[in-house]
């Protein structure tokens, strides 16, 4: 009964369609939020944090999914992540999206918080100290940005926060495609 979410030996085209479903899904949702929050007010309400709940599950199971199924074309999670960094730099530093910018940054958020959660498991198995060490940076900006994003709202820490989302994007895209490495001659 559960083989069907088992992970899969996706190719390239079916890793990147897969990102893509995730992706518009999320925003789906969030450009649906008024439904939640007709008033609009956003952290304040608990209509609004309730209907986040949805983009949280969807990215924490489609960035999982995603990562446990690209074991093949691990370059795709680095492609990814690449993709990720560029949309926050787009919609934080360019008016591109236009209107879509609340909606464009409830979709990043879940996938940021989610590839952080991937990003510190990974380092926690590598098995090193440094690895250790190093899955404690990762967990912690998730932790950040999920209270920023879904609590507190405080904009001085979105300033400071978006060079480091990009920043940690970039990084964990340099060794995503390496990550199932544990030893030099053993993968996951």
């Amino acid at each position: 009964m559960f083989k069907h979410f088992f992970p899969r030996d996706l190719d390239a085209i079916a890793a990147l369609a897969a990102a893509a479903i995730i992706i518009f899904a999320i925003f789906a949702w969030t450009v649906n939020t008024d439904i939640a929050d007709p008033n609009d007010l956003s952290v304040a309400g608990w209509g609004w944090k309730l209907w986040q709940i949805g983009p949280l599950v969807m990215g924490f199971a489609g960035v999982w999914w995603f990562w446990l199924s690209t074991r093949r074309v691990a370059w795709v999670r680095s492609l990814a992540l690449a993709v990720l960094a560029l949309a926050v730099f787009i919609n934080g530093y360019t008016e591109l999206f236009g209107d879509y910018w609340g909606e464009v940054w409830r979709t990043l958020n879940p996938l940021f918080i989610a590839s952080c959660s991937v990003a510190a498991v990974a380092l926690w198995r590598c098995g090193c100290a440094a690895g250790k060490v190093g899955a404690v940076v990762p967990a912690a900006l998730g932790i950040v940005v999920f209270a920023n994003a879904y609590f507190l709202n405080v904009g001085v820490l979105w300033a400071i926060l978006d060079p480091v989302r990009m920043l940690t994007e970039l990084t964990w895209a340099a060794v995503a495609n390496k990550a199932n490495v544990v030893r030099p001659d053993a993968t996951e």
